[in-house]
């Protein structure tokens, strides 16, 4: 996550180490809920920001200042190739998220904490 490191990308890192490593037993099932809809609005937000409409706002003045200052982990990419390197992370983190949901769901302890 090197590539798009910033404030929309730290609630992975604070989710993962201050709540689902210290659980005594398995996160609960509104954890990977909560995981997985944060994914999914971060991808749609993610894929609208680079749509052209917003080109100027993302290459204005005050937005490169901001985001220089905030490192806020929105970035305008021009070809699709580099767009789809940008979002990667949190499309290979949102496939896992449903495959451990699958599973779980197979073995029956989706809503059960061991």
């Amino acid at each position: 996550m090197y590539q798009n490191a910033g404030i929309v990308s730290i609630f992975y890192p604070i989710s993962v180490f201050g709540y689902a490593m210290l659980e005594e037993t398995r996160p609960h099932s509104d954890y990977w809920n909560t995981v997985r809809t944060y994914t999914t609005f971060l991808l749609f937000f993610k894929f609208i920001c680079n749509l052209s409409i917003l080109e100027p706002y993302l290459e204005s003045h005050s937005f490169l200042l901001w985001t220089s200052y905030l490192k806020i982990g929105l970035y305008d990419y021009s070809n699709m190739w580099h767009l789809t390197m940008y979002m990667s992370p949190e499309i290979i983190i949102i496939c896992f998220i449903m495959l451990n949901e699958i599973k779980l769901k197979l073995i029956g302890l989706y809503h059960n904490i061991e």
